[in-house]
């Protein structure tokens, strides 16, 4: 899926990068499906963005991957007409505007817990709002401004990217703690309805400050739980937690998101109700790919 279109003629009034290709995606419905990086390299990341994906993943919570890598990967993503996203490390004011200059189209924050974690990620993600379109209950960002970066990957001005930033940075958290699952509906209704509700609201509309998406973190989630994390698939409390997970971004209208290594799976998940799956990633498809071919040499290698 390309966002090209949208950028011929920059606009404040329309939706840009992820935003856009998730609002696309709901009607027809269809699932949005992207790749996952761990690796460095521009060439790597251009080349998987040429696949075909809807997004790609850059990985800098457990990827092999520096500042330096994720500036490259995200241009070399966008460079291709699809939507960049950043899994950050933590969720830190720093490494979240470092992310976000970057040019990315969203951000994934990993092990999120609570409602007040999520109301501080969602601030340093979002630009303070003008006086002028403020109001004494309206919540406000603490994002810098300053990186040339980011509006020349939304083929923007700087003026322009400012204006429009905050409605089309997408925020979507990872819940795979115990604690986040008890809190999931808490943390699915952050600050207002969301871009999922009404996309065709006004202007005004889009300036809400809320997170975009609930993502599972399968593994993580089944250990906390005091499974074997890899078991998740099979256990039946998990299952039921990721439904929990599901029904509360739902309810909130919000999106939902899972992490899967199959076309099965995505097809299995999307099926349930699950809006955004990654297919995989690059360390995956060359463990399964040598894993496969060489298993298939087995019988001529094996020494007498």
């Amino acid at each position: 899926m390309s966002y090209k279109s949208s950028l011929d003629v920059p606009s404040i009034e329309t939706l840009l990068g992820l935003q856009k290709v998730m609002a696309d995606a709901r009607n027809p419905r269809r699932p949005v499906v992207g790749s996952w990086l761990m690796l460095p390299g521009a060439s790597l990341a251009r080349m998987v963005a040429q696949m075909g994906y809807d997004f790609v993943l850059v990985d800098c919570e457990h990827g092999n991957l520096a500042d330096a890598d994720m500036h490259a990967s995200v241009g070399a993503i966008a460079a291709q007409g699809v939507s960049p996203m950043v899994r950050i490390p933590a969720p830190e004011n720093w490494i979240v505007k470092r992310t976000l200059d970057t040019g990315a189209h969203g951000i994934l924050c990993p092990m999120m817990s609570t409602s007040e974690e999520a109301r501080k990620l969602v601030s340093y993600a979002k630009f303070p709002i003008p006086k002028s379109q403020s109001t004494p209950d309206t919540t406000s960002g603490i994002r810098g401004v300053g990186s040339p970066f980011a509006p020349a990957v939304f083929g923007q001005r700087m003026d322009d990217y400012i204006a429009s930033a905050n409605r089309n940075t997408f925020i979507a958290v990872q819940i795979e703690t115990v604690e986040g699952l008890e809190n999931c509906e808490e943390i699915a209704r952050v600050d207002g309805i969301g871009l999922f509700v009404d996309i065709f609201c006004t202007v005004e509309t889009f300036l809400i400050f809320c997170v975009d998406m609930l993502f599972v973190g399968p593994n993580d989630l089944c250990s906390s739980m005091g499974y074997p994390a890899l078991e998740h698939a099979s256990i039946p409390e998990v299952q039921d937690a990721v439904q929990r997970i599901l029904s509360a971004a739902k309810a909130a209208g919000k999106y939902a998101g899972m992490f899967c290594t199959s076309a099965e799976q995505v097809e299995a998940r999307y099926k349930q109700g699950f809006d955004f799956m990654n297919l995989g990633a690059d360390v995956v498809a060359l463990a399964m790919w040598n894993a496969a071919e060489l298993e298939k040499l087995k019988n001529i290698r094996i020494q007498v």
